[in-house]
C-alpha cells in the first residue's frame, strides 16, 4: 500500500476506503428476492454530522440525508441501468407513494437509533465527525425502499482531547504521556493550520485588491483609448479645414492674379 493510502475496517466485516469515508460511496447491484426484482446497495454517507445529517445545518437548511440518500439510489440506477435508463427509473419510483413513505420511514428510525443507541454508546457530543455505512434494498417494481439496521455500523473520530479516556475504554494500553505528546503534536498541527488559513485569506485579500486595481487600470485605459480617439477624430476635422483654407486661398491667390 503506497504512503497516503489507508483502508479502515469495521469490524472486520468489510474495508472501506479513505475517499469513501470522505465522500460517500454507493455500491450496488440487481439481483432477485423471493421473485422480486429488487437493488442492493452498500451506502457511505461520507464524513458528516449529526447536525448536518439529520438536522436543519444540512445544505439549504435541511437534513443532508436525503440528497446523499437520492444521490446514492439514483447513482445505482445509473450504474446498473444506464445513465438514461437508470435515471427514468428513479423519477418513476420517486413520484410513487411507497418509496415517499419508506423514505421518510427509514429517517425516522435511522435517527432514533442514531441517538438512542449510537450517541450514548460511544459518547457522542455535538459537532462530532462521524460516517455511517448500511445496507438499503429497493424494491424496483413497488418502489419500497427497505433499510438493514443489522448492517449498519458508524465510524467515527476520537477529539484529541478524548484520546486516553476511549484508550481506556477501549482497554488499550497507552502511555499518558504519549497521549500528551500526540495532543501537543494536534495543537500544534491546529496552530500552523489556523496560520496557513490566515496568509490564505491575506493573499485572497491581496488577490482581490489586485483585481480590483487591475479592473480601474482596465477602465482608465478604455476611457484613454476613446479620448484618443475623440483627439483622432478631431484632428483629421482639422486637418480637413486647414486643406479646405489652403484651397480657398488658392483660388483667391487665382482671382487676384
Amino acid at each position: 500500500m503506497s504512503e497516503g493510502e489507508r483502508t479502515i475496517i469495521l469490524r472486520g466485516r468489510e474495508s472501506i476506503g479513505e475517499e469513501e469515508l470522505e465522500r460517500g460511496a454507493a455500491r450496488s447491484v440487481i439481483t432477485e428476492e423471493e421473485g422480486r426484482k429488487v437493488l442492493k446497495i452498500r451506502w457511505t454517507t461520507g464524513k458528516t454530522s449529526a447536525g448536518r445529517l439529520f438536522g436543519k445545518y444540512g445544505r439549504e437548511g435541511r437534513p443532508d440525508f436525503f440528497r446523499l440518500l437520492f444521490g446514492a439510489i439514483t447513482g445505482s440506477l445509473r450504474e446498473n441501468l444506464g445513465d438514461d435508463k437508470g435515471l427514468e427509473e428513479f423519477n418513476r419510483i420517486r413520484d410513487s407513494k411507497n418509496f415517499k413513505d419508506s423514505v421518510q420511514k427509514i429517517f425516522d428510525e435511522m435517527k432514533r437509533w442514531f441517538f438512542d443507541d449510537v450517541v450514548p454508546k460511544h459518547k457522542l457530543e455535538p459537532g462530532d465527525i462521524f460516517v455511517i455505512t448500511t445496507e438499503l434494498t429497493l424494491d424496483l417494481e413497488s418502489g419500497e425502499l427497505f433499510w438493514n439496521k443489522d448492517k449498519t455500523e458508524v465510524v467515527y473520530w476520537v477529539r484529541s482531547d478524548r484520546v486516553f479516556e476511549k484508550c481506556k475504554e477501549l482497554g488499550v494500553s497507552v502511555e499518558v504521556e504519549e497521549v500528551e505528546r500526540m495532543r501537543e503534536k494536534i495543537e500544534s498541527l491546529s496552530k500552523e493550520l489556523e496560520s496557513l488559513k490566515s496568509k490564505y485569506e491575506q493573499l485572497v485579500k491581496e488577490k482581490k485588491d489586485i483585481e480590483h486595481e487591475r479592473d480601474t487600470l482596465k477602465i482608465e485605459v478604455d476611457t484613454l483609448k476613446l479620448e484618443n480617439e475623440r483627439l483622432r477624430g478631431e484632428n483629421e476635422e482639422l486637418k480637413r479645414q486647414i486643406e479646405e483654407f489652403k484651397r480657398k486661398l488658392e483660388e483667391l491667390r487665382r482671382i487676384i492674379s
